[in-house]
């Protein structure tokens, strides 16, 4: 056997190529998701500068277009040595300064959009003393395979002056884009699913007064709202997961019901205000759980379930989120303990929608469910009266059989044979075509 005398000739090179380790890197997340990746970025900056969550003032804009794609905001910009030492490294560094709250968690988030994106970038930030311009031609950076660091073309560190801060931010521009990406940005329908996706993901930001734009058009936000009365109260509880030596995860879990829209029905997960799960309706969260003995399986029965729960802690590490934050971790043991408290929340509101759809029966005359619904108010999370299980006003009585004084008639007919029926009773809306035809009718052939 020969001997091995020189220490070189015992390494065997395990490295990745870089062609090879960017298709795995941009593999598993769609174009959308890189995106929300990098306004994540920006909304940490604003976490950075406002403790308190009030990002008034503070933006973030979008531009996407078949030639270019930017992204930049006015959130504080990224130091120098940030920028040297983490933020191009691939992965989170152990000794990288954390930031309380946050989002960026695993540190591949803007590389790996840029590399999605296109071949060229630049990333250009200041700060109140820094500034610095990084540009990369990726066709060029794969040819030097050994070499994995990007280089500063302009660096004043420290700057002559202070940076005001409405200067303060970071600009990202990728040029050169991929084909399929300049493809998919020509498209007015992905431009319509970008933009409900941020609003989605970045809800809570955009509630706290981050303005967004996307094209120059500001992005919008839904506030989460439940039903609730006297009679009428969501189930709210709140849980902590302690663990040795890290931060406290506090979670807030609310379950209820609000209008009925079987696209919003269901569960909605967030980790530090970021949306990880919405409306979602399948085994992940409790539906269809205990093989449909606990809780059934989603139908539009229960299109007016709504639940919301609101993972927080300091370090996101410990958060129950995957690494595109696409979906919860479901083997997480926090998860796991989570869904239990979920589904116990779930049942009461399962059993009442039940007995509410029971009431359209039309040998239904009592119905007190409905007339509960049709009177309760629909208010914020934090502004809803509350209780620890879900209470609904005589929930628990059965509806009384016999014949409702009021019954819903409805029919299709040709278009222009209502219109004309419209101009001769004149009246505007089709609710009175059809009470005025079965008025009409009623008083020719039913009356004595």
């Amino acid at each position: 056997m020969e001997k091995i005398t020189n220490k070189d000739e015992n390494r065997v090179d395990a490295s990745p190529t870089k062609d090879f380790f960017i298709s795995m890197l941009v593999r598993d997340i769609g174009l959308i998701r890189a995106i929300i990746d990098l306004v994540d970025n920006c909304l940490d900056g604003a976490r950075r500068l406002r403790e308190s969550q009030d990002y008034s003032g503070l933006w973030v804009r979008i531009e996407a277009a078949k030639d270019q794609f930017k992204i930049s905001d006015n959130c504080g910009g990224i130091p120098v040595e940030i920028a040297r030492s983490y933020a191009f490294r691939f992965g989170r560094p152990k000794d990288m300064p954390p930031t309380l709250h946050s989002v960026g968690q695993f540190g591949v988030g803007m590389k790996r959009a840029l590399f999605k994106l296109g071949k060229e970038f630049t990333v250009e930030s200041k700060t109140d003393t820094s500034h610095f311009l990084v540009e990369v031609d990726v066709e060029e950076w794969k040819k030097e395979d050994k070499k994995w660091e990007f280089k500063f073309k302009i660096l004043e560190d420290p700057l002559p002056e202070i940076t005001p801060e409405v200067n303060r931010g970071t600009t990202i521009t990728v040029a050169s884009l991929h084909e399929s990406i300049a493809e998919e940005f020509d498209l007015e329908n992905f431009q319509n699913r970008l933009r409900a996706e941020l609003e989605a993901a970045h809800e809570e930001s955009l509630t706290s007064k981050l303005q967004i734009t996307l094209n120059g058009v500001p992005l919008e936000f839904r506030v989460a709202q439940l039903l609730h009365s006297d009679g009428l109260r969501p189930a709210f509880q709140e849980m902590e997961f302690e663990e040795a030596g890290r931060p406290m995860v506090k979670v807030k879990i609310y379950a209820g019901v609000s209008e009925s829209r079987p696209s919003a029905a269901g569960w909605y997960v967030y980790c530090n205000g970021r949306s990880i799960l919405e409306a979602d309706q399948t085994m992940t969260t409790g539906w269809g759980a205990g093989e449909e003995t606990t809780i059934p399986k989603y139908h539009n029965q229960f299109a007016r379930f709504r639940g919301y729960v609101f993972f927080d802690c300091d370090d996101a590490e410990r958060l129950p989120w995957n690494t595109t934050k696409t979906g919860v971790d479901v083997d997480a043991r926090l998860f796991r303990s989570v869904r239990q408290k979920m589904i116990t929340m779930m049942r009461p509101v399962i059993d009442f929608l039940n007995r509410l759809d029971a009431e359209k029966s039309p040998e239904v005359q009592s119905t007190p469910l409905t007339d509960g619904i049709e009177e309760a108010q629909s208010g914020k999370l934090q502004d809803v009266q509350t209780s620890d299980t879900f209470t609904a006003l005589q929930a628990d009585q059965p509806p009384t059989l016999g014949t409702k004084r009021e019954r819903r008639i409805q029919y299709s007919k040709p278009s222009e044979r209502i219109e004309k029926v419209r101009t001769a009773l004149r009246v505007s809306t089709l609710k009175e075509v059809g009470e005025g035809t079965f008025d009409y009718y009623y008083k020719m052939e039913c009356e004595d």
